[in-house]
């Protein structure tokens, strides 16, 4: 038909030709010009496919047989303390370069606390390192028959490495954190996340900016982006006039950016994107959303109570409440800006009360804009089937979801039903 297929596959009669396959490629994948981690097996029946099924997201009638990932030996030099966004300490092992996968390997995760007392790791130690997926070095064990004697017992940082505030660690949790807010690390972290393109999407504004601006103690919060001068920009290091001025516009633009994508930046845990999206849509201002209990932020549909604790604890806190503040001071959007398109009695919010799922590709919509008519006409969107579901929006070559929607009754819509809906607004 015309597709580009793999040169090297292979239709197998049984499973042990499947075996002998596998088995020929573990080694010969090492001279593909391009880097391969396993074979994809799959039932040529299209009756045992048929019979097989599938679940929500993956077929039952295809596989991925992943090879064993290369291990190699190597030595650790030191251990060091990374501190993200959320404060999270990782422990880093800093290795003797082995080449791994086609890389060259320095650095390997050490996880948690919990690994780091698994492991029983030393310094000086010989440990057996591969890439986990094939893309992220990390120690699978030690080799402890090699340790030199008197190495020191690798332990968990008891300090942060960023501003020296004691750290804790929390029995629920296997992370340990520190909980300094105006830790450089979860600082410049809450500045990167603030400046990317699905939260405030300020151009201009990277990884080593925000280092400048922190060093320099220009910046100690996303708010104090909002005070910012060209004065104070052109005194850092590689930076120019018309430089300075874009990012000095690109920081003004942002204060446009509607409510949804301001909670979202504020980097609360477990709030993502469409977290973001539904509590935006259910609490329309940073207010009502301060102001909610637990137990009212969970009763949002699509919201769980680990969710809901997060958001409700981050607003007890006076610190961010006061963040809140000078952004709103600053001009930025912290309440839903609503419509201001005339509303007609008969067609103002014909989808109130109605959920939708989306699949399969539309002819002339794309999700996102399928997306914001439903939620403008009042209605909400989610990516799961379930008996809560009033509609799902079909397109071309759906996916799982609609053989789950035949399997609850839930009404199919095309385009062109879904746009005559919003039209007429008759249900």
């Amino acid at each position: 038909m015309g597709f580009k297929v793999n040169p090297n596959r292979q239709l197998c009669q049984s499973l042990l030709e499947v075996q002998q396959y596998l088995e020929t490629w573990e080694t010969q994948r090492r001279e593909l010009p391009y880097m391969t981690d396993g074979v994809v097996v799959k039932l040529n029946s299209l009756s045992l496919q048929k019979q097989l099924g599938e679940t929500r997201k993956f077929p039952r009638w295809a596989i991925a047989l992943k090879y064993p990932a290369e291990e190699l030996p190597t030595k650790i030099i030191s251990v060091t303390f990374q501190v993200g966004r959320t404060g999270a300490l990782t422990p880093v092992a800093e290795l003797e370069p082995v080449q791994l996968a086609g890389t060259t390997v320095k650095r390997a995760t050490l996880h948690n606390q919990d690994r780091l007392t698994e492991l029983d790791l030393h310094i000086g130690d010989t440990v057996i390192v591969r890439k986990a997926g094939e893309i992220i070095p990390e120690v699978v064990r030690v080799l402890p028959d090699l340790r030199p004697t008197g190495a020191k017992l690798v332990t968990m940082s008891t300090h942060c490495p960023e501003c020296g505030e004691t750290v804790i660690k929390t029995p629920a949790e296997a992370v340990t954190r520190c909980i300094n807010s105006s830790c450089p690390a979860i600082v410049r972290g809450s500045i990167i996340h603030w400046c990317q393109r699905p939260a405030l999407d300020i151009n201009g504004i990277g990884e080593k900016l925000v280092q400048q601006l922190v060093d320099a103690q220009l910046v100690r919060s996303v708010a104090d982006l909002y005070d910012l001068n060209m004065d104070q920009l052109l005194e850092l290091d590689r930076m120019g006039e018309k430089s300075a001025q874009k990012i000095l516009a690109a920081i003004a633009t942002s204060k446009q950016q509607p409510w949804h994508r301001v909670l979202y930046g504020l980097g609360i845990r477990h709030v993502g994107k469409a977290n973001a999206d539904l509590l935006a849509q259910n609490f329309p201002s940073c207010q009502s959303l301060a102001a909610a209990s637990s137990a009212q932020i969970e009763g949002v549909y699509g919201i769980g109570a680990e969710i809901a604790t997060s958001v409700y604890q981050w607003f007890q806190n006076p610190a961010n409440i006061s963040l809140c503040d000078r952004l709103q001071q600053a001009g930025l959007q912290l309440t839903s800006v609503p419509s201001t398109a005339p509303k007609s009695t008969h067609q103002a919010q014909p989808f109130a009360g109605k959920t939708f799922v989306l699949t399969g590709t539309l002819p002339t919509l794309s999700r996102d804009q399928a997306k914001s008519m439903i939620e403008n006409a009042g209605g909400k969107v989610t990516n799961s089937v379930t008996k809560k579901v009033d509609y799902l929006l079909l397109g071309e070559k759906p996916g799982s979801k609609l053989k789950k929607a035949q399997d609850l009754a839930i009404a199919n819509l095309s385009e062109s039903d879904f746009l005559a809906m919003i039209k007429s607004a008759n249900f």
